[in-house]
């Protein structure tokens, strides 16, 4: 038995006549008769009562069954309606990571965005770290991220969204704030990398973006740091105002959307351009998804055209 059998039965009460149910249906009454025969055949019952004439009368077993279809049909139609506003969800909606750093301000800006020029778009964020965001784009779990990436897949497209600073919230007593010299093309005080040597950092646990850019550093330069692993984010934050241990970022310098902003502005500082690795922060999509609507919409929003 199917729905549509079940819709047809239901016409036949509803109309109390076979040939008026199948002339309301668009179906020969012959078929229609089938329809009634493979059901009744189906559970072993008998539907209407054929001695009453040609006025269609259920039997108890037909009542007990027209009651039930009706309950069916209605189940029916509520989960064809949850469907279709599902898949009008899900055409409409944009999965979209960043990561905490950027959250903190960018989530509401994307959001008012998105209402004033994209209505026509659901942009619902999550918050991970980089690497995290990175494997929820490549397993399609997400649709978009904007993140430092260390590592780059065949199977994902990268838009460059912004040049990248190794930065640094310097440990709250550390003799780097008096190393951070100004510059007149930069906005924020520079520290070279000789200046690292010998001190403490709070850097995020190894394989992440910013982990592995410092990573970098460290070799290539050779300097002698010792390192404060954790994980969490406000609680490099705290390390560095508790002068435990400089903070390091991987981050727009002069960007204030980041929790970098929110600190002491006089133990801020970036690291001579001169001397840092280039480095992008990237939206990044599957391949393919760079062509949508949606992922325009997100370059948009991004870069406030």
């Amino acid at each position: 038995m199917t729905i549509d059998d079940i819709r047809k039965i239901i016409t036949v009460v509803d109309t109390g006549s076979m040939n008026k149910a199948a002339e309301k249906l668009y179906i020969a009454q012959p078929a229609l008769s089938r329809c009634v025969q493979k059901v009744e055949e189906e559970y072993g019952i008998t539907l209407f009562d054929r001695t009453q004439g040609k006025k269609i009368r259920l039997t108890e077993e037909g009542e007990m069954f027209y009651q039930a279809a009706k309950e069916i049909m209605l189940v029916n139609e509520n989960l064809v309606l949850q469907i279709e506003r599902h898949k009008k969800k899900s055409t409409n909606r944009i999965l979209f990571g960043v990561a905490p750093q950027q959250a903190v301000n960018l989530t509401g800006e994307m959001m008012r965005w998105f209402y004033l020029n994209a209505p026509e778009f659901q942009i619902e964020t999550m918050t991970a770290s980089s690497r995290q965001l990175h494997q929820s784009v490549l397993y399609g779990e997400i649709d978009a991220a904007l993140i430092n990436v260390s590592e780059f897949y065949d199977e994902l497209h990268y838009e460059k969204e912004t040049k990248m600073n190794t930065c640094f919230y310097i440990a709250k007593g550390s003799a780097l704030s008096q190393k951070a010299f100004k510059r007149d093309d930069q906005k924020n005080p520079m520290l070279r990398v000789e200046d690292l040597n010998g001190e403490r950092f709070a850097v995020n646990k190894k394989g992440s973006a910013s982990r592995a850019q410092f990573d970098r550093l460290v070799e290539t330069y050779g300097l002698n740091v010792r390192i404060i692993e954790e994980e969490n984010m406000y609680q490099r934050l705290k390390l560095s105002d508790d002068g435990i241990g400089t903070y390091v970022l991987v981050m727009d310098g002069d960007s204030e959307k980041t929790s970098w902003w929110m600190a002491d502005e006089s133990r801020r500082a970036i690291l001579d351009p001169a001397q840092d690795q280039e480095r992008w922060r990237y939206l990044v999509c599957r391949r393919g998804f760079e062509e949508t609507e949606k992922f325009k919409a997100l370059l948009k929003c991004l870069r406030k055209d």
